[in-house]
Order: structure tokens, then C-alpha cells, then sequence
């Protein structure tokens, strides 16, 4: 019999899937100023890979509204001073260039009460109930970044990206996390295999 942590470590973090995170960007009601909010919080962690602190402290000056939009971040579990950039995709950095025109935040993207930050208890309250909306209420609001590093690291094969998206100073802490999931080396070595029996 497998114990049940044995059996997390070989099944990786639970994560959304690319299908449930577009159901989870789509269901705010974007009509309304705080639909629009909750959408860009949502985009920036299901998109952007941030940690929840990271996402309620990001300023409007590290915000950059070019042709790509880009994120820069202070991480939020460093010791020293240390920033990453990250780019979003299409979906999110439409929800993301939306929030910000119609509230136009002056100093915090996500800005609470009395103009302080989001705090990340309120955050994580709101992509909870949204969680729940779509039948994911078993996950947490760090699965969204956990399903960033999946997409990631299916998509690119390689661990050093996702290191650098998620901010891992670590690649040991990233592989832990994603390497089941890079198949690519895996698919090589049986394909020399292969190769070598014919």
C-alpha cells in the first residue's frame, strides 16, 4: 500500500487545469468595478505565476503598459533585495489593462481600504470564492501559481524557465515541484532505447 504522502510527491501539486483557469479568468462579472478587479488579481496569479503577497504589493509603477504587458515584482520570500519580471499573456493582460483603466489605482495595483494594499487575506478570500464557483473549492489560491509552473514546464520542458518565472532561487525548490512534469528528457531516452534495440 502507498502512503498518502508518497502519493502527493508522485502526482505533483494540485493544479488547474489550462481549460479551468480560462473558467476561472471568466467567471467575475466584468461589468462591475470589482468583477473588473477580481478578474486582474485572478489573470496575475493564474497567469503571471506571483505569490499572493507578491500580487497585493505590486505597484502601478512596476506595471508596464507596452506592447507585452510586464509585471516586476519584489519576491516576496528573499532575503536580500531581489526583482523578476514576468510577461503575461493575451487573456490576462487584457483583464489586467481593464482593471487598471477603469479604477486607475494611483499606487497599488490592487488597492484596499484607506488606499493601503489588498491585504493577502482579503485576496485569498476572494480567488477562494471564485475557486468554489467552478467546482475547485478543494484548491488553494497558491494552486494557481503551482498550475502556472505546470503550464510552464510542459510547455517549455525546461526547469530554468520555470525558475525564473515563478522566482525560485533555488532550481532544486522548482524541480521538487515540476520535474514529473517535464517529460521531454523522458520521451528522449526512450526514443534512444528505441533506436538502439532496432
Amino acid at each position: 500500500m502507498v502512503s498518502t504522502t508518497a502519493t502527493r510527491t508522485l502526482s505533483g501539486p494540485s493544479v488547474l487545469k489550462p481549460r479551468q483557469v480560462k473558467a476561472l479568468l471568466a467567471a467575475p462579472d466584468k461589468r462591475t468595478r470589482r468583477g473588473r478587479r477580481d478578474a486582474a488579481l485572478i489573470a496575475v496569479l493564474g497567469c503571471g505565476g506571483l505569490r499572493l503577497g507578491e500580487c497585493c504589493r505590486l505597484l502601478v509603477e512596476n506595471v508596464e503598459l507596452a506592447q507585452r504587458v510586464r509585471l516586476t515584482t519584489r519576491t516576496a520570500k528573499s532575503r536580500g533585495l531581489r526583482f523578476r519580471t514576468v510577461s503575461l499573456p493575451g487573456i490576462a493582460a487584457r483583464l489586467l489593462r481593464d482593471h487598471l483603466a477603469h479604477s486607475e489605482p494611483r499606487f497599488w495595483v490592487f488597492p484596499g481600504r484607506r488606499n493601503e494594499a489588498l491585504s493577502t487575506r482579503q485576496a485569498g478570500r476572494i480567488v477562494t470564492s471564485y475557486l468554489r464557483k467552478i467546482g475547485r473549492g478543494d484548491l488553494r489560491p497558491h494552486s494557481l501559481r503551482h498550475g502556472v509552473g505546470a503550464m510552464v514546464t510542459r510547455a517549455t520542458g525546461s526547469i530554468y524557465v520555470t525558475q525564473r518565472v515563478l522566482g525560485h532561487s533555488d532550481p532544486a525548490t522548482t524541480a521538487r515541484y515540476y520535474a514529473g512534469w517535464s517529460t521531454e528528457d523522458s520521451d528522449k531516452a526512450a526514443d534512444a532505447i528505441e533506436e538502439a534495440m532496432r
